[in-house]
């Protein structure tokens, strides 16, 4: 093109930018400048779309800074879309010095930076800031309140899940399907499936993204039967499914245990959908088979697989082999994760506990030896009870920090005593048990997850379920004194943990026994 203005090099540009070609959207920008034109304010918003990533930072920030040079800022375009690629760069930060700076603050400013807090797992800033917005003269809208509600979704507090519910139908916004989708997911995540399924009925227009994430939902909660059976009725309601769609519906099979059933939808992704097995649906596979018990199938699935293996891959033969007992194959998978993740620490500390399992001390003392070595530090189990008006009461193994302690350690005692579990009860979770049951505190009786129970059963009315939340997996031995502890108290215990929810009742868990 012979005769090139300014319009033409900023549909350029943005070709580049809206085409995930970053390096060349810069490239054309410097071109442009050798020509003879000057960047306008169109050129900076059409830049900023490239810069998405952390490695694009530098070239943002370049943008940034011709824009003020040129007087360009204050606007409004300019400056959310400065925000919105300060927050896709990992630099909140950067975006609240933008953000505090700007003379007039409108709904859509605050939509990018609640945005932005949200992608860098700042939840605190982000509620915050959303709390200011409500307060003020701007009302949110669909895009704020969808912005927002993952935060309330990763708290895992049931009750501010409701509170947002019951702002979400003030403001008459549950009708919009994507709001809807997203208070879905908040009680699915926060523990109450029952909620989840009546916005779910109740929603007008369901699309593919609606059954994806309800199908997800009885399966993180161990319902496995029931989210096949949603995945029935979407397909006779005509829904074409997607890829997240088999990945809901084999974590469904994983975690119930129906392993025939999730290795026959596996089969059909191609055959019947024309869909493309990734990453993710062939590690729910590596689940499967390694829930049936055949590590040797296992282990030829992976090295059969066409990509290269992740090391969550790995982790779920890992997990496997350390349910059956095959401390050879775990050693196999914890090779292969170490390669990639020399510092993954759950992968030592399972390693570890396998054998001490076996009796295999000194592998279990050289084990931690290396983890004292790389300066590797076990994650500290927490366990949080949550209470009348959003009050979480968080527990770490052996607390005595609680106002109510020996009220919750006498509780505790009649509950041991009751499912026949002595003072001397061991564990594998340790590198040396001796030591363990001479430290009272570091008993698996007196894990964190047991004394949040026990203060959730004083403190909650009687009948009604105790809800609970783990950072990491519960372990063999709270898990089977939570199945006897539901049947002697009488009450449903649902326990979320770093993986599912474990639903006991009646001296009973929907996992099956295996997680």
């Amino acid at each position: 093109m012979p005769d090139k203005n300014i319009v033409h090099w900023n549909t350029l540009i943005s070709a580049y930018a809206l085409n995930d070609q970053p390096l060349e959207s810069f490239d054309c920008l410097i071109e442009m400048q050798s020509h003879g034109f000057r960047p306008d304010l169109i050129t900076m918003v059409n830049l900023l779309p490239a810069y998405t990533q952390s490695s694009g930072l530098l070239q943002g920030k370049s943008v940034h800074g011709i824009a003020i040079r040129r007087g360009f800022v204050p606007h409004l375009v300019l400056e959310t879309a400065l925000l919105n690629m300060y927050g896709k760069c990992g630099e909140p930060r950067s975006a609240e010095r933008l953000f505090d700076r700007m003379v007039e603050k409108y709904l859509v400013s605050y939509n990018a930076m609640i945005s932005t807090y949200v992608q860098n797992g700042l939840s605190m800033e982000a509620i915050s800031l959303f709390h200011s917005l409500r307060e003020g003269p701007l009302n949110p809208d669909v895009i704020s309140i969808s912005s927002i509600l993952p935060v309330y979704a990763e708290s895992g507090s049931l009750r501010q899940g409701k509170q947002m519910h019951g702002y979400v139908v003030k403001c008459g916004h549950i009708s919009n399907e994507f709001i809807s989708n997203s208070m879905i997911f908040v009680y699915a995540k926060c523990g109450d499936i029952n909620a989840a399924r009546s916005i779910f009925n109740g929603m007008v227009s369901k699309g593919v993204v609606s059954w994806n994430v309800i199908i997800m939902g009885y399966a993180i909660h161990g319902c496995g039967e029931m989210a096949l059976q949603l995945f029935s009725e979407m397909i006779e309601n005509g829904i074409q499914p997607n890829r997240s769609t088999i990945f809901s519906v084999l974590s469904a099979c994983n975690i119930a245990g129906l392993v025939e059933e999730g290795k026959m939808y596996f089969d059909s992704m191609t055959r019947d959908y024309n869909i493309k097995p990734h990453i993710e649906h062939y590690g729910c596979m590596v689940d499967l088979i390694g829930r049936s018990g055949d590590l040797a199938k296992a282990k030829t699935f992976i090295s059969r697989m066409p990509m290269v293996p992740t090391s969550r891959i790995w982790g779920s033969l890992l997990n496997a082999s350390r349910h059956y007992g095959d401390i050879e194959t775990a050693e196999f998978a914890a090779k292969h994760i170490l390669q990639l993740e020399h510092d993954n620490t759950g992968c030592h500390v399972l390693l570890s506990n396998m054998y001490v399992e076996a009796g295999r001390m000194e592998d279990a003392e050289r084990a931690r030896s290396l983890m004292q070595r790389e300066g590797l530090q076990r994650t500290t189990a927490q366990s949080w009870v949550e209470l009348h008006r959003c009050e979480m009461h968080c527990f770490v193994n052996g607390d005595r920090s609680h106002a109510q302690t020996s009220t919750v350690y006498a509780v505790l005692g009649i509950l041991s005593n009751a499912i026949g579990e002595g003072e001397t009860a061991g564990s594998a979770n340790s590198f040396r048990p001796a030591e363990v049951l001479a430290r009272r505190g570091s008993s698996p009786r007196h894990h964190g997850v047991r004394l949040a129970l026990c203060y959730g059963l004083i403190s909650t009315t009687v009948g009604s379920p105790i809800l609970i939340r783990k950072n990491v997996r519960i372990c063999g031995d709270c898990h089977r004194a939570m199945k006897m502890m539901s049947e002697v108290i009488g009450r449903e215990v649902v326990i979320g943990d770093s993986k599912i929810y474990h639903h006991f009742r009646d001296g009973l868990c929907c996992c099956g026994d295996y997680w």
